[in-house]
């Protein structure tokens, strides 16, 4: 007679199982289960709506209001659907950033969009870095957000960065001095933050 002995399966306390924190065995989540419903789904087309006129308001019919037209609805969408589960879905950033890298590259020189795709890189790169050198802090998902934050952005990508870690910065310490130092390891979802960060930039920086 033989003991079988059957070992629980580790869980992952901060890494959600897709796009932001990569965890290799969790099967992928479709995006269309991600996408907010009842009355957060009203808000984020009110709030998106809102943006989109707000970009062709400000910058007219030009390639920063086409980008304005892409990148603030979308942005607005990613923050609710972080904010709620944690994750950031390449299926809607990958498109997003194809559209803007084409209305970029269609409305200025060809020699503007170098700058774009500098930033795009650049910032990318750092939140990829970021996620690999310590483990639970930044996601795959923020990383590729960063990448169209800065392709989006350009020379105002800077700015952006700042304000959404200024805004991360806030609700870290509200956390702390609400639930005291046993909150300190809870994870706080970046999109949002970001999101925030990008909308500010694109219209005052």
């Amino acid at each position: 007679m033989t003991d079988t002995t059957v070992i629980p399966p580790m869980s992952v306390e901060t890494e959600p199982e897709t796009d932001t924190h990569a965890v290799e065995a969790a099967p992928r989540r479709p995006t269309r289960e991600l996408l907010p419903t009842a009355w957060r789904m009203y808000a984020v087309v009110g709030l998106s709506a809102a943006l989109l006129i707000a970009s062709f308001a400000d910058f007219g019919f030009t390639g920063r209001g086409f980008v304005g037209a892409v990148l603030c609805p979308v942005l607005v969408l990613l923050a609710a659907i972080d904010f709620e589960h944690r994750l950031l879905p390449n299926d809607i950033i990958a498109p997003a950033s194809l559209a803007i890298g084409l209305i970029i590259a269609i409305a200025s020189p060809g020699a503007f969009l170098l700058p774009h795709l500098a930033a795009g890189a650049a910032l990318g790169f750092f939140f990829l870095a970021f996620a690999l050198i310590f483990r639970g802090s930044l996601g795959i998902g923020d990383a590729k957000l960063g990448f169209l934050l800065g392709l989006a952005l350009g020379s105002r990508t800077f700015a952006g960065v700042l304000i959404a870690f200024a805004g991360l910065l806030i609700a870290a310490l509200t956390v702390l001095a609400r639930n005291g130092l046993s909150a300190r390891k809870q994870a706080l979802a970046f999109g949002p933050y970001l999101a925030i960060g990008g909308i500010v930039a694109f219209f005052f920086a």
